[in-house]
């Protein structure tokens, strides 16, 4: 996503929960229980309601790793209480009766995430560690620099597990709007090009690609090349209609490792 000021506000009140990044877009398929560590950022409301903003994935017990600008945002508000949820139809539950209350926690924002998306990393440090739930795996430091060089970085579909919203639709009288429902989706991306920072996702629908929308921020893009699925990196930008690209931050980079190992050897 471009986090212009002016696309920002018409989303907000599109959308009236507020939520950044990149969404579901393409031939988007309701999740259901398949990635059941995929959970959505909640932030309270005035009211005491919580919205969805972001994204995130469980990857240990007790942490819950999303985007800096998602967390940053919070903290601008002097909001560093956070709840997650891992309810696949959150948007849609009336009553969540059958999921327990939303795990709270606090956020924590990579020291070194700035603007413009650098080091784009964060977590929910959760009061309580979620014994119910397989945390996914970060890949390893380097793992996409190793793909590229024996040349398998680009043989697999990327999957993208996310709560935002779809590409942009021009409605007559009304303009641009991003549908949203706050239902756990997934999609598939193809590779484009991979730098020291960010890998770039093609999820452009009319060349076979799906991808990320606004409320995705954060949320996980997983690469499965044989030895089980890798979180290698988290959704941080992409063009404004979400229509073409999305560009995530590593999370297999030296200081993505560096800011998240000492909280993934918490219990």
């Amino acid at each position: 996503m471009k986090k212009v000021s002016a696309l920002v506000a018409a989303l907000v009140v599109a959308l009236v929960s507020a939520s950044w990044a990149l969404a579901q877009t393409g031939a988007a398929q309701p999740d259901g229980n398949a990635h059941p560590n995929v959970g959505a950022l909640l932030m309270p409301r005035a009211d005491g309601s919580l919205r969805i903003i972001c994204t995130g994935t469980l990857v240990s017990p007790r942490v819950f790793l999303t985007a800096g600008h998602c967390t940053s945002y919070m903290e601008s508000l002097g909001q560093f209480d956070a709840y997650v949820t891992f309810d696949p139809e959150f948007g849609t539950d009336a009553d969540h009766d059958i999921f327990a209350t939303p795990y709270h926690g606090k956020v924590v924002t990579n020291p070194d995430w700035h603007q413009p998306y650098q080091n784009d990393t964060a977590l929910v440090l959760l009061d309580k560690p979620v014994r119910n739930i397989k945390p996914a795996t970060i890949a390893p430091r380097g793992y996409l620099d190793t793909r590229r060089q024996d040349g398998s970085i680009d043989d697999y579909p990327y999957l993208n597990v996310g709560y935002g919203s779809a590409e942009q639709i021009v409605v007559p009288t009304t303009g641009p709007t991003f549908p949203f429902d706050g239902i756990r989706k997934y999609t598939y991306s193809t590779f484009t090009t991979l730098d020291p920072e960010y890998i770039h996702l093609n999820q452009n629908i009319h060349q076979g690609n799906s991808g990320t929308g606004y409320g995705d921020s954060g949320g996980p893009t997983f690469l499965d090349t044989g030895a089980g699925p890798y979180v290698v990196s988290v959704v941080s930008t992409g063009d404004g209609p979400c229509y073409a690209t999305s560009v995530n931050e590593r999370v297999d980079t030296a200081n993505a490792h560096d800011f998240l190992d000492p909280y993934l050897a918490l219990k």
